[in-house]
């Protein structure tokens, strides 16, 4: 039967003797709420819990603290490994840190062996958790790392300016995609792709590649124009959208923070990494902003596009 009243000799001061006794009905409490007490002890715990304030105070904090840890806790399939290692470690650490002496005088044997067994049990849940925790944050580091690194890697949605340029210039390259006008005429290409587009599409007319033509769509919500440029047996394919709807999006055809930050500096034809032999150029013009992919180097891209008639 657990004893939530510590003893007082005369040789132990009040104030020691108090500490030890709470310290010894924080852990009963513990014991408690983890279901590792016998009947009569259970109820004794309770009787002293609905009677002491201070006790009852401390069970609820207990009780919320463990409650809250285990609902946002993640369940994670550790190896049984790494379990073992866990457990070795414990009984290493216990083996150097022996309990401070306790004088016979303050508490019984069998109080004492019931409190070194409390305090190891708590000392191996506490490391327990401790582990656990670090594995949670380990894991949540890998689940958000492809958010933490978008704005470096555009690649990583789907729905990003430059993602769906490439995708569209593989299709174009293959053959896959149609040109719904094929016209070596910019001024009547623009008038063509005008009906169908809600913002004004600008190509430009250059003096170093063929104009082959174009076809207008829409891609997650967005209306889009499509154009193609070949310099000797290299295409040019440039994607355009409306400026306004792509620099205010967040759903629909996005462009992430860093080419964002270059168009609001006014940094224009912004190279991106290259992909596969792909060259991929962010720019924009008047109310337009472009992603313009090809085969060439960024630098061939710019001049060619660049270089009006």
């Amino acid at each position: 039967m657990p004893d939530l009243t510590p003893n007082n000799p005369e040789n132990v001061s009040p104030d020691n003797n108090d500490s030890n006794g709470n310290n010894l009905k924080y852990e009963l409490i513990t014991a408690y709420i983890d279901n590792r007490l016998s009947d009569s002890e259970k109820e004794e715990v309770k009787k002293s819990i609905e009677s002491d304030k201070d006790l009852y105070n401390r069970y609820i904090f207990e009780k919320l603290t463990k409650e809250t840890f285990q609902k946002r806790s993640v369940k994670i399939q550790t190896p049984v490994y790494l379990y073992k290692n866990i457990g070795n470690e414990i009984d290493e650490y216990i083996k150097k840190n022996s309990l401070p002496k306790i004088d016979s005088q303050q508490i019984t044997s069998e109080r004492f062996i019931k409190q070194s067994s409390i305090q190891k049990s708590n000392l191996r849940r506490n490391l327990i958790y401790l582990t656990l925790g670090f594995i949670v944050l380990i894991a949540a580091v890998f689940m958000f790392y492809p958010y933490m690194n978008l704005n470096s890697n555009p690649d990583l949605r789907e729905n990003d300016l430059v993602s769906v340029s490439r995708s569209v210039f593989d299709k174009v390259k293959a053959g896959q995609v149609k040109l719904q006008y094929q016209s070596g005429n910019a001024k009547e290409l623009t008038d063509s792709m005008n009906k169908h587009l809600d913002f004004k599409v600008y190509i430009p007319d250059v003096k170093e590649a063929e104009l082959i033509g174009g076809v207008c769509n829409e891609i997650n919500g967005q209306k889009l124009a499509h154009f193609v440029h070949k310099k000797g047996a290299i295409l040019i394919y440039t994607l355009e959208a409306s400026k306004k709807d792509v620099m205010n999006n967040i759903d629909k055809i996005i462009l992430c923070d860093k080419f964002k930050q270059n168009v609001n500096d006014g940094q224009n034809w912004v190279p991106c990494k290259k992909e596969n032999s792909r060259t991929t150029v962010i720019w924009f013009k008047d109310n337009v902003i472009c992603a313009s992919v090809s085969e060439m180097d960024h630098d061939e891209i710019t001049s060619t596009l660049a270089n009006l008639k």
